[in-house]
Parts: C-alpha cells; structure tokens; sequence
C-alpha cells in the first residue's frame, strides 16, 4: 500500500495552530478602577466675554456614563505675571466642581498664562499662551453637492467660514456652532480643528454641515472660531479618533494616551484662546 505524504502547507497550518494556542494568555483589564483615581480639568478660557468657568472632576469608571464626581472647596487661580485671577465657586449642588471668574475674559492679551489649582492636599499646574485669531468676515450657507445630486433623502446645508490667514506658520483654530444663541458642539467630538497647514492666504473653507429639517426660517447661524495650541489641537485630535472613528476602544490599534498639559496626573486641558463670531440667517425659499 503506497503512503501519501502530507502536504507541507497543511503541516505548517496546524503547526502555527499549536504555537499560538501555547502562547495565548487570558488578558483581565479592570477598567472600574481608574474611578477617583485622576482629577480631570476641563479649563477653557476666552476673550469673548461674560463668566468663565474651569471644571474639576474625578474620574469615573469606563462603564459610567457622564462626569466623575465633582471636585469641591479647591483653590482655583490663574496669573499671568502682572495680574492675578481668582476663581469662585459655584454654590449649586448639581453644578458641583465648578469654579467662575468674571474679569479675566476682558484681560486677556497676547501673554502666557498659568493655572493653578490646590485640591484635596494636592497642587496641579499649567499654562497656556493666548494668540489672535483672524477676523472671521463672513459665514455663509450653500447646499452640499451630494445632496445637490440627490444622493441624501434630506437637503444638507455646508456652513463656510470665510477668513484671512495670519502671517506665519503653526496657527491652530477650533470651531463650535450656534444656532439662534443655542450651541449645537457641545462634546469635544462635536467641533471642528483647522490648522494652517496649507492654507492659502484667504480661506473659504466648509466648517460643519445642517440638515435642513433643524433649521426654521430666519434661524441664526453662528459660527465661533478660537485660536487653540498645537497641544490642544492635537489633545481634541486624539480624542476624535478614539472615539468618533473607532466607535470601539477595543477595536484596532491600543488606545494612546489622551494628551495633557496638566502637571502631577492630571488629566484634560488648559487653553487661552482669542475669539471672532460671525453669523448668516438662513432663508427658507419655500416659506
């Protein structure tokens, strides 16, 4: 009786079979400690006036939803080398770990600022250089060109910011959108990031889109455009792409590290930014 070789192809498969079984590990994450392990700041700070506020927060366990517990009784600063900033406390027990300042948004200029925060027996600390931002000359509304063509069942509506750069390289901006004073970018993943890189000398430029059906005649369209660091634009890009792209933390590559520009742990971001607004009023031809 002839013997029939096994092809080797097959002996390398159940070969490689047995290798990565032998070297396959039960891997356990506990992703319910990270909960109160971190102080968390969310310290956005704007030329634009009226109350600014800085948000402490604890970290809270991958399986919640929403904020951590709040961060009470710190001690909220910042200086900028000739003035000092103090920040008050708000009293309301469901806005816990908020801290406001009325007077520093009319001070600021092109300078370095620093946060100071003390909190249960710790000192956290960072700063941030406020630059200008370009005058925002106009905002306008113009259908996108897929919906134009018929591909969407809606009528989808690109919102443009029409600018001029500034001179010189390494200007970073963050855009947030308002309709009728009512801010429709409240999550990180929500806002836009432009940096200068290749942009020309005027910009006009697609900054978010509306669907047709959340807009009413005369709706006010705002577009707000802040000057934000390299850091920050990198921190808001980071969060983007482990959250909105992936959709799963588990999911491709390991999570990185969300940047930060906060000292001694913790966690979030301090930014200084300058602030132009501009508005367009949507018109609704059928009406």
């Amino acid at each position: 009786m002839q013997s029939r070789k096994i092809p080797k192809y097959i002996l390398l498969f159940f070969g490689l079979a047995i290798f990565f079984q032998a070297c396959e590990k039960e891997v356990i994450l506990d992703l319910a400690d990270i909960s109160g392990n971190y102080v968390i700041v969310d310290a956005n700070i704007t030329d634009g006036g009226g109350l600014q506020w800085i948000n402490l927060n604890l970290s809270s366990s991958y399986y919640e939803v929403g904020r951590g517990e709040p961060v009470t009784g710190a001690k909220v600063w910042i200086e900028d080398g000739e003035n000092t900033f103090h920040f008050t406390e708000w009293n309301n027990d469901s806005l816990g770990g908020r801290y406001y300042n009325d007077e520093i948004t009319y001070h600021l200029k092109e300078s370095t600022y620093y946060l100071y925060i003390e909190a249960d027996g710790k000192n956290f600390q960072a700063q941030s250089q406020w630059r200008p931002v370009p005058v925002l000359d106009s905002v306008t509304l113009k259908i996108n060109p897929f919906s134009e063509l018929g591909i969407f069942d809606d009528t989808i509506y690109d919102v443009f910011a029409h600018f001029r750069e500034l001179p010189g390289a390494g200007d970073h901006y963050l855009f947030n959108m308002f309709i009728n004073d009512s801010l429709t970018t409240p999550r990180p993943t929500d806002k836009s990031l432009v940096s200068d890189i290749n942009l020309e000398e005027y910009v006009s430029f697609s900054i978010k889109n509306i669907n047709k059906r959340d807009l009413e005649h005369r709706d006010v369209i705002t577009l707000e455009m802040r000057s934000i660091s390299e850091e920050n634009f990198e921190f808001y890009s980071v969060f983007f792409f482990q959250t909105d792209l992936s959709g799963n933390p588990f999911a491709g590559a390991p999570p990185a590290n969300i940047p930060t520009n906060m000292s001694e742990g913790a966690k979030g971001f301090f930014q200084v930014s300058a602030v132009e607004r501009n508005s367009v009023i949507y018109i609704d031809r059928e009406e």
